[in-house]
């Protein structure tokens, strides 16, 4: 069937009767692949926003930067996200938990937790300042009256009332400009913070995105089967692909890194990254060649470079166990065993395997 720009249009009305459209749900309807749909019809990547859990975090964490978590709605997260309220309590409703002042989004530094802790310091002294300020007028008011009422309006003297309101008043400005200075140094480490989590940046380059599998829905399963585990640990991967492939064709990062730990790290454990440029970094455990060789010519980039965790089964059973996902021993074994490392003939253009230490 040959699709012209009036057979797209249809398309996309049609799809969009529907509720949300994604590039992936075009190509299944015009019956051709997103590359394809990249390189003839351009207008294709207006319609890929696809959200992913990563996106909404960062909202929820700038939006944290500004204000107090209690303070935040889900109809200001969705107006963030260009979404309706309906959209993100069907897709996103999971992510509430990042709305509690004590949630970590995404494992801050040791550096960002100090700033964390100064933040909290110095709202707590802003109000206890405010609280301060409302007691001591409320006590001045009182002495004034006092004062009135104990002394004869005759006996009162002039300068003695005017010393009293003068010393009151500047005490109150005392009060006023220490809340004011307090505030000021909030809203400059609420400016660092905020900084300091969108400076996701490693050996000098910058990591634009950084997509992981979700295999949060084992967690609410009372337990999963290998069976079970097995088809959702495929199901989490091959959804972490596809959206790797829409990022990676609307960003055109300068580097591709897929990063395998296989349960035994997290990306701060990479040993080397390029000196510059924008990294997308996709993070994956699929044990297959075969599995990798076709993502790497889904996206068709040509500076990917392939990153690979090798340690002992037992670090690793180790490292899995302090997760929230049960996966198990038996899965894990299979999938060590079944592991097979990166190659420059699978596609990439450069490999590191390390072995990323003491847990």
């Amino acid at each position: 069937m040959r699709i012209d720009q009036k057979a797209f249009d249809k398309a996309v009305r049609e799809l969009e009767k529907r509720g949300e459209i994604t590039v992936s749900d075009l190509a299944a309807r015009l019956g051709v692949s997103r590359g394809w749909l990249y390189d003839n019809f351009p207008t294709v990547r207006e319609l890929n926003q696809r959200l992913t859990d990563d996106g909404v975090i960062e909202v929820i964490e700038n939006l944290r930067a500004e204000k107090p978590s209690d303070q935040i709605t889900i109809g200001e997260i969705s107006a963030r996200l260009g979404i309706v309220r309906q959209t993100f309590s069907r897709r996103f409703s999971h992510l509430k938990k990042y709305l509690s002042p004590d949630a970590d989004v995404f494992s801050p530094s040791s550096a960002e937790e100090r700033l964390l802790v100064q933040v909290k310091g110095l709202e707590e002294q802003v109000k206890t300042l405010k609280e301060e300020y409302a007691a001591a007028l409320s006590r001045k008011e009182d002495e004034i009256f006092s004062l009135f009422m104990r002394r004869d309006a005759e006996d009162f003297a002039t300068m003695s009332m005017q010393s009293t309101i003068k010393k009151f008043q500047n005490q109150v400005e005392e009060h006023a400009e220490d809340a004011k200075k307090k505030t000021r140094e909030v809203i400059d480490l609420r400016l660092q913070l905020a900084k300091a989590r969108n400076q996701q940046s490693q050996g000098g380059c910058e990591i634009i995105s950084h997509l992981q599998p979700d295999y949060s829905v084992l967690s609410e399963i009372e337990k999963p089967s290998l069976k079970d585990i097995n088809k959702f640990f495929k199901a989490a991967e091959k959804e972490n692909f596809e959206q790797a492939e829409e990022v990676i064709a609307d960003l055109q990062p300068d580097y591709v890194i897929l990063f395998q730990p296989f349960f035994s790290c997290d990306y701060t454990s990479i040993p080397a990254l390029p000196k510059r440029g924008k990294v997308v970094l996709v993070e994956s455990n699929v044990p297959l060649a075969d599995e990798r060789r076709q993502f790497l010519s889904n996206i068709r980039s040509e500076k990917i470079i392939g990153v690979c965790a090798q340690t002992s089964l037992a670090k690793t059973k180790l490292f899995v166990r302090g997760s929230k996902v049960p996966f198990g021993d038996e899965f894990i074994s299979r999938l060590h065993a079944n592991s097979m490392m990166p190659v420059l003939k699978d596609g990439f253009s450069a490999v590191i395997v390390f072995d990323p230490g003491v847990l």
